[in-house]
């Protein structure tokens, strides 16, 4: 017998919501989501475009949030080559126990050298030694584990520095769009646009 999975609906929003910030909108919506106790809440899909035009998309970590959306990786793995070459990318949060989804798409740009230090000396030490140890875009030709062992004997007793191949990119975003679960089953579904000095909100349709 088939089980259907049933997802909680949300009440739809009120209409006068359309005139919110919308950044303020989704730190809102992720701190409803986080309070749910998700396995991996700071887990979101980021989607770009290789230099062959094929959409490539995989989860990353959201560090946080300023002015964009905060990631951290390799300068040498594939999302960030496929940003170096079209520096545009969209972020996709699927938050299904609380039946919204929230999309945000926009120009991408590396974080300030200083600003990828800072957050690079709060990660635990084995996140700082893998950084050092491992090119995503490479075949495996030893042990990763060997390879950790070989940096933590290396960076003995002292701090290790952050990599120069590793830090922060920024979405900049120009277009948010939120998808809230109504209790009939119609959904709402508003998007905003960047203006230049603010932001433009409207209803679409599901």
């Amino acid at each position: 017998m088939r089980v259907e999975r049933r997802v909680p609906r949300q009440q739809a929003e009120n209409p006068q919501w359309i005139g919110a910030d919308p950044l303020r909108r989704f730190q809102d919506w992720r701190a409803d989501w986080v309070a749910r106790c998700p396995t991996d809440p700071a887990a979101v899909v980021l989607a770009t475009v290789g230099p062959d035009g094929r959409p490539t998309a995989r989860y990353v970590d959201l560090a946080y949030v300023d002015t964009g959306f905060v990631f951290f990786t390799s300068y040498r793995s594939r999302k960030a080559t496929d940003l170096a070459v079209s520096p545009y990318a969209e972020l996709c949060f699927g938050w299904l126990e609380t039946s919204r989804q929230v999309r945000v798409n926009g120009p991408v740009e590396r974080l300030d050298p200083l600003a990828s230090d800072e957050y690079y000396t709060r990660l635990p030490r084995p996140v700082q030694l893998l950084a050092w140890s491992t090119d995503q875009r490479s075949v495996l030709d030893e042990s990763l584990t060997d390879r950790i062992v070989a940096t933590e004997r290396r960076f003995a007793g002292q701090e290790i520095p952050r990599p120069t191949q590793w830090g922060g990119l920024r979405l900049l975003p120009e277009q948010i769009e939120f998808w809230q679960g109504g209790p009939a089953g119609a959904p709402d579904r508003l998007r905003y646009r960047h203006t230049g000095d603010g932001w433009a909100g409207e209803r679409i349709a599901p």
